[in-house]
């Protein structure tokens, strides 16, 4: 019995030895940030401003406001990027949108960019409810306020949204790009992608990884706006089956558009002539 015991012990830190460094590294996929300056706006001929606004508990956060050069702006997106670089390559999905009437405001988590601080989930929802917070105070930007969140960042939008308990009849709309319902389910596909932690996904993404952010329990907090999901069917970064579990948990009204071929974030790169007319339709249909 205690050498069946001591034989199991060795296999079970074998295992563990195997696959906490892909585990920590599945950890860590959440957040991929950078300090380096990848591309500024101005070199586009987009008239942009570059701030910084303080967090729910104080940390510095840098934030990019692209502005349209229309008499007056349709309404503003916050986008909420994704987990790898920064701002200063993201806001390449969205440079397209100052060209038609619409403002853009960016900003970078703690620990991106020229943000203070270190990348949390906990400390982005914080900076998430701050940049809607400034967006919502600061009186000479448009009155209709979008919310785009991609990737992990339409993560961290819905628990922004929910845990900063926003009823602003500004907030006319949330987009959310090729996310994911659950950071355990995330990381359960990233384990699977490995023959090495393929058998252990289920008990390594539920032991090591916290759900307590995870989007589906914030999703009946949401207020009352319009929701769309965009999805992906051959999305390599987030598997199809979790785009499509947020969208059946979030309530209505909702709109889901499916990217057929489309790979993760292709919606308004590679598909754009397609998605780009849809989404200012989107957007105009629900302006005031």
């Amino acid at each position: 019995m205690n050498a069946h015991r001591f034989n199991c012990a060795r296999l079970y830190s074998l295992i563990l030895g195997l696959v906490f460094p892909f585990l920590s590294g599945c950890t860590h996929d959440f957040f991929f940030p950078t300090h380096r300056l990848y591309r500024r706006p101005e070199t586009l001929g987009i008239n942009s401003e570059w701030f910084k606004f303080p967090s729910k508990d104080g940390t510095a956060i840098t934030g990019l406001l692209m502005k349209t050069s229309q008499p007056k702006a349709k309404g503003i997106l916050v986008q909420f990027h994704g987990n790898g670089e920064n701002m200063t390559s993201h806001f390449m999905f969205s440079y397209w949108l100052p060209a038609q009437g619409y403002d853009v405001l960016i900003f970078d988590y703690r620990g991106y960019g020229a943000s203070a601080g270190k990348p949390s989930v906990k400390g982005a929802i914080k900076d998430g409810e701050a940049a809607i917070d400034y967006v919502l105070k600061r009186r000479d930007l448009p009155s209709d306020v979008f919310i785009w969140g991609q990737s992990l960042g339409g993560a961290i939008s819905i628990a922004s949204l929910a845990l900063g308990r926003f009823q602003n009849p500004r907030i006319k709309a949330l987009i959310i790009e090729n996310s994911f319902d659950s950071y355990q389910d995330m990381a359960e596909a990233a384990l699977g992608r490995s023959w090495i932690t393929r058998l252990f996904r289920w008990p390594l993404s539920r032991l090591f990884i916290s759900d307590r952010y995870a989007p589906l329990r914030y999703a009946r907090q949401l207020p009352h706006i319009p929701i769309l999901v965009i999805a992906s069917t051959k999305d390599t970064i987030v598997p199809f089956r979790l785009e499509k579990k947020l969208f059946e948990e979030l309530p209505q009204p909702k709109t889901l558009w499916i990217v057929s071929g489309g790979d993760h974030l292709s919606a308004f790169t590679r598909f754009g002539d397609s998605f780009k007319p849809k989404l200012l339709e989107f957007l105009s249909e629900r302006r005031h």
